[in-house]
């Protein structure tokens, strides 16, 4: 007896429904591998404290915060204007008063140090904004000095009663220092939050601590021509300027300027974060000179 053929209708619905159960197998482990590897890392996340977690978990700025840095400073001191008042007193209630004291009589210098120090403050957050104040102190060690020397230069004088005409021949030889030692500055803050990181500006007002010695001394000659006498008849002597030499030490003079600068903070942990900045200062009138500072700095902070 023969065995019953089957039709070619039956062969395909048999091989439709293989493919169906093989792919609704494969569906299946697909399904069961994706929940292996998720379980793990679910039960992984609801093990970690809240407390703790790596930068990701940084949400907010706001709070009190605090912490240390270092870097380096450049500072500049314009000297030009440093023996002014010295000169001024000097020549009182002579013909040579307002000219010689207006001489620029010392060059610029600059030099460069190390720093380090800490700082404190606290910030508020509107969303992506973030504004608060914060108080900065650096301790460095900038010397700059001067000395210098002008002259001879001839100065005329104002004719005599008698026609005599007169004729100074004035140097005059100074030198200044300044070192600044300990520099705070009470900023206003406002950045920019994008994830971990915040870019920050602030301006401020600078407070520093520094030593400034300066020292003048005058020299020259008078000439006197009297022109009535045939021949003409002419004098030098030696300037006399009771008050000369001029000199000065101060040590702890408080120094006060403005500061300005840019920064950018990147939050490490939930609590800690690290810091870059560059900082301008100016101080316009340190005992008639003017100090600015250039500085770039690190640091890292720790937030409540």
């Amino acid at each position: 007896m023969s065995s019953p053929k089957t039709s070619g209708a039956g062969r395909d619905a048999h091989a439709i429904s293989d493919t169906r159960r093989r792919r609704c197998r494969l569906q299946a482990g697909f399904a069961a591998l994706a929940l292996m590897l998720i379980a793990p890392a679910g039960a992984f996340a609801a093990d970690m404290p809240d407390s703790g977690g790596y930068a990701p978990r940084f949400n907010s700025w706001e709070g009190f915060y605090f912490g240390a840095q270092g870097g380096w400073t450049w500072a500049s001191a314009d000297f030009g204007n440093a023996t002014q008042s010295m000169v001024n007193y000097m020549l009182a209630d002579t013909e040579l008063q307002p000219i010689v004291s207006q001489w620029t009589s010392l060059p610029k210098g600059s030099t460069g140090a190390a720093s380090y120090g800490g700082f404190i403050g606290y910030n508020f957050q509107w969303d992506d904004v973030v504004l608060g104040g914060e108080i900065n102190y650096n301790h460095t060690s900038i010397g700059i000095g001067a000395t210098d020397t002008i002259g001879p230069i001839l100065v005329p004088g104002a004719n005599l009663p008698d026609g005599s005409t007169v004729l100074y021949s004035v140097t005059v030889n100074s030198a200044a220092s300044v070192s600044v030692h300990d520099i705070t500055t009470f900023r206003a803050r406002g950045g920019w939050t994008s994830g971990i990181f915040m870019p920050y500006g602030f301006v401020g007002v600078a407070v520093g601590l520094a030593d400034v010695s300066r020292f003048v001394t005058l020299a020259g000659t008078t000439k006197s021509t009297t022109t009535t006498t045939t021949p003409p008849v002419t004098t030098t002597v030696m300037l006399n300027l009771p008050r000369d030499p001029q000199s000065q030490v101060q040590d702890g003079v408080f120094a006060y300027g403005f500061a300005a600068g840019l920064g950018l903070e990147v939050a490490l942990l939930r609590n800690v974060f690290a810091r870059a900045e560059w900082e301008f200062i100016e101080f316009p009138n340190v005992s008639d000179f003017r100090v600015s500072a250039n500085s770039a700095r690190v640091g890292v902070g720790l937030k409540f």
